[in-house]
């Protein structure tokens, strides 16, 4: 038999891993806005043309006043691969060498769908690059971190509707198009949290706080769509990304991030790069490999923000 992998392996696979990742997107995937560019290691993602006020013509024949528009660009640096890699030994036994609808693509899709998913929360949580040749750093503003306290007399609060007002009135008070589609992530924890505090059997869950359920999850509240994932989940977690670090503020409360669509840009240098191959220093053992190269920032301060929530 040939040390070569037919490509029609190569193919199905490549093909298989496809389908998994149409069919079960990452979680975060659809509420950021996406693009796809590979032209160099550094590319500007977005345009930012700031607004002006108004000139009046206040004299007759007067000369024209004219407005100093400020502008900005948004940079994104590639990053690293992230990818799955596995070895099968020639005496296991996956169908033809390798069970290519089996669990290995189910394993390498998850891990580019996680991959993708970190990426989002990583480019929310850091800084932005910005300027004219992406040279400076911003880091998450302060000022758009709603409180632990929030919602409370007195003391450190969980999850609750006062926090979910908070961040609309902080959106608004950053001029947001309030229209445009609001994400937050709700983890096991503030989704409890919110259902102790307005139980689904309440008149008011959807009169007043327009909310909505399916099977004992809490999926909008406020104008929010709410996004179910574990923030501590350990598979969040490679030799670059920390996402459960990263959800934690310096005093272990958990920063629920919250986002407009327009709020978080995301680019794929590499949707996804595959191979199986025959190794022969590795006694002829088979490679199974999945890639992908992506990265996201936030675009503007103000479409972003943090909810800080005990946890205790």
């Amino acid at each position: 038999m040939s040390f070569n992998v037919p490509a029609t392996f190569q193919t199905k696979f490549q093909n298989n891993i496809e389908m998994v990742l149409q069919q079960q997107k990452a979680m975060l995937m659809d509420a950021v806005d996406w693009q796809s560019d590979a032209s160099a290691e550094k590319i500007k993602i977005k345009d930012l043309v700031g607004n002006t006020g108004p000139k009046r013509a206040s004299e007759r024949h007067g000369d024209t006043k004219y407005n100093n528009t400020p502008h900005d660009g948004v940079w994104l640096t590639k990053p690293d691969e992230a990818y799955f890699a596995e070895l099968v030994d020639n005496n296991d036994k996956l169908g033809t060498s390798i069970d290519l609808e089996g669990t290995y693509t189910m394993t390498a899709a998850g891990t580019i769908n996680r991959s993708i998913d970190m990426a989002i929360l990583a480019g929310h949580y850091g800084s932005i690059i910005s300027g004219k040749d992406g040279t400076t750093t911003t880091p998450f503003p302060a000022g758009n971190i709603i409180p632990v306290t929030t919602g409370g007399a007195a003391g450190n609060q969980r999850m609750n509707t006062a926090k979910l007002r908070a961040a609309n009135k902080l959106l608004m008070q950053s001029y947001v198009d309030m229209s445009e589609p609001r994400f937050m992530v709700l983890t096991a924890e503030q989704n409890d949290d919110l259902l102790t505090e307005v139980p689904l059997t309440s008149a008011d869950f959807k009169a007043v706080f327009q909310g909505q359920a399916s099977n004992g999850i809490v999926t909008g509240m406020l104008g929010w769509t709410f996004i179910p994932l574990e923030l501590a989940n350990p598979l969040l977690v490679d030799e670059f990304i920390n996402i459960p670090a990263l959800s934690l503020d310096g005093s272990g409360f958990r920063k629920t991030p919250f986002w407009t669509k327009s709020g978080i840009r995301a680019n794929f240098w590499q949707r996804l790069r595959t191979s199986i191959d025959k190794m022969p220093g590795k006694v002829v053992s088979t490679q199974v490999f999945a890639g992908t190269t992506v990265a996201a920032t936030r675009t503007q301060a103000g479409k972003c923000g943090i909810i800080l929530n005990s946890e205790a």
